[in-house]
């Protein structure tokens, strides 16, 4: 799957604790673009994100997401509502 993610979100990933070697590689191979970057995942390297992505959204006590991990939560939306995931 082709997964098109924002400079910020690429950065967010890339600075996650516990990025897995998968997902490292994945990255690396990313391609740059204007908005971001193009991520080519397999199955597996889009599993371990949406794993990675959801582990780092957070909620405050009403049940809202924080504003600081509001790009994992994006990222975590993007790759379950993607057509090929």
């Amino acid at each position: 799957m082709d997964l098109t993610v924002t400079r910020q979100q690429y950065d967010a990933v890339r600075n996650a604790k516990h990025l897995p070697d998968v997902l490292e590689k994945a990255l690396d191979k990313a391609n740059k673009h204007a908005n971001g970057y193009v991520l080519h995942l397999t199955y597996e390297e889009a599993t371990a994100l949406n794993e990675l992505s959801s582990w780092n959204v957070h909620t405050d006590a009403n049940g809202n997401v924080t504003p600081e991990s509001k790009l994992f939560d994006d990222l975590v939306r993007a790759i379950i509502t993607h057509p090929e995931y």
